[in-house]
């Protein structure tokens, strides 16, 4: 005679385990077969005739377990079964098919809020913790009513052992995921000389631009250029781009309307002046050398003596 039995755990997790470490152990169904203290092999094998259609498609395994029958170890033999396993996205399902007429089917999740998280909702009665995460552990079983009570006992201690495992083998993973980004920001920041960063903070020490932002653009002194109205003036000099910028267009256009073209020419004058002794075969000091042509007078044109005045012409139409 068969009697069917339920329970439940809740085993609330230590903080500075994440959620996708705890899932990725559930999904490993070799590393939580080994985590049972009772387990002593286990291989996968194709899906047995007693699975049901749903269950055909699931992983399944052989697994040996030690069962110790009298306390102490007194007496203890070795059970096989078959099981299958089945991924959730919160967790895991087992259905588990052993002898004597014990059939269990077990259900794992994964729940719980984790700082930054909005607070969901929990089910009561069965203390489940409102903040942080917990692994939760369903159990549906029907065996023999002689041994339901040993089954269940043998079951519940080893579950225990094997959440304790689960926990420690999830902050090695989590140390391991920590020094392996650390190493990788090592690694990185070793490619770069070693006066890289130093280039990019300001000399009290805080991380700034390349060039300061709270002090304008300087340009850089021009030289003097011929004909250039602006050539070594201080304040273009020290202005930001923009205000010279600015500066140049309004001053450009006074400066143009003014006579600037003057200007160019008396600036070109004096150059030429200064330039022409230092170069004598240039054009400016042929013509400085070379005497000076006399321009011809104006030409004014004289009439004949014997000619008429303008007026006498006009009074007799006609000259002979």
């Amino acid at each position: 005679m068969s009697k069917r039995t339920t329970f439940t755990t809740v085993t609330a997790l230590p903080a500075g385990i994440s959620r996708e470490t705890v899932l990725e152990t559930l999904h490993d169904h070799f590393g939580m077969i080994d985590l049972n203290p009772l387990v002593t092999e286990r291989h996968p094998i194709k899906p047995p005739p007693e699975s049901t259609p749903e269950e055909f498609n699931c992983k399944w395994y052989s697994v040996t377990d030690k069962v110790n029958y009298l306390p102490g170890g007194l007496y203890s033999g070795s059970v096989t079964f078959n099981g299958c396993f089945h991924d959730l996205p919160d967790g895991l399902q087992t259905h588990i098919y052993a002898p004597m007429g014990l059939n269990m089917k077990g259900r794992w999740t994964l729940g719980g809020t984790l700082p930054g998280e909005p607070i969901a909702p929990v089910e009561i009665g069965l203390g489940v913790p409102k903040t942080g995460l917990w692994l939760r552990e369903d159990v549906d079983m029907k065996c023999n009513f002689a041994m339901t009570k040993f089954v269940r006992g043998t079951t519940k201690k080893a579950h225990s052992t094997l959440v304790n495992r689960l926990v420690e083998k999830a902050h090695l993973i989590e140390a391991q995921i920590h020094n392996n980004k650390l190493a990788q920001q090592l690694a990185f920041s070793d490619q770069y000389p070693p006066d890289y960063h130093s280039q990019l903070t300001s000399p009290s020490g805080s991380a700034s631009a390349p060039y300061p932002v709270d002090k304008p653009i300087q340009s850089p002194p021009s030289s003097p250029t011929l004909g250039s109205p602006y050539a070594g003036h201080p304040a273009l000099s020290t202005r930001p781009a923009s205000s010279q910028a600015s500066r140049y267009s309004g001053e450009s256009q006074l400066y143009y309307n003014s006579g600037y073209q003057d200007h160019r020419t008396s600036a070109y004058d004096r150059a030429s002046a200064y330039i022409a002794p230092l170069n004598p075969h240039s054009r400016n000091s042929y013509a400085a050398q070379a005497p000076a042509q006399q321009s011809p007078p104006p030409f004014v044109a004289e009439l004949p003596s014997d000619s008429k005045s303008p007026m006498e012409l006009d009074n007799r139409r006609h000259y002979r």
